[in-house]
């Protein structure tokens, strides 16, 4: 008689287990559902997300910046060019017997030509500054993008926590 008692005292466990392994699978899933959009690998600490989200503003100011540096620098790039084609034009149609025309010429290529530089000088920084945003993209690809994180830690982060 003992030896029936086993099997089913056995069992007895076996049920209870299952039953409870449902309430288990659930809480499972309701820690699995606090934690941010997908993402593998180790979830983030608190101060790890705080310096992602961080990283992530920086870059997109850096982005709106770049944005109207560049409609800037292309305004500028088109009036230097109006200017070129201008001056050619004058420079065909000018009376090189005339000093005092010559020198008004020269002054306004020399003009463009200090403008071109301030403006390569202006180009080289805003190449160095897209150079430094795409670092800080690379840098938030690799070590934040597509990384778990719970959600509270987010809320806490963004009430200034």
């Amino acid at each position: 008689m003992k030896r029936a008692r086993l099997p089913l005292a056995a069992s007895a466990l076996a049920l209870s287990l299952g039953a409870a392994a449902p309430g288990f699978a659930a809480e499972a899933a309701r820690k699995e559902a606090a934690f941010g959009r997908g993402g593998a690998g180790p979830v983030l600490t608190r101060d790890q997300l705080r310096s992602c989200l961080a990283l992530k503003v920086r870059a997109a100011k850096q982005d709106d910046e770049l944005v109207k540096e560049q409609a800037s620098i292309t305004a500028l790039k088109d009036d230097l060019v109006r200017r070129g084609d201008a001056n050619k034009a004058e420079l065909e149609a000018l009376d090189r017997s005339n000093e005092e025309a010559v020198a008004a010429y020269n002054d306004k290529a020399t003009t463009r030509d200090k403008q071109i530089d301030d403006y390569q000088a202006r180009v080289n920084a805003f190449n160095a500054r897209v150079e430094a945003g795409q670092a800080d993209h690379d840098s938030y690809a690799k070590g934040c993008n597509n990384r778990r994180y719970f959600e509270d830690d987010e809320a806490a982060i963004n009430k200034g926590k």
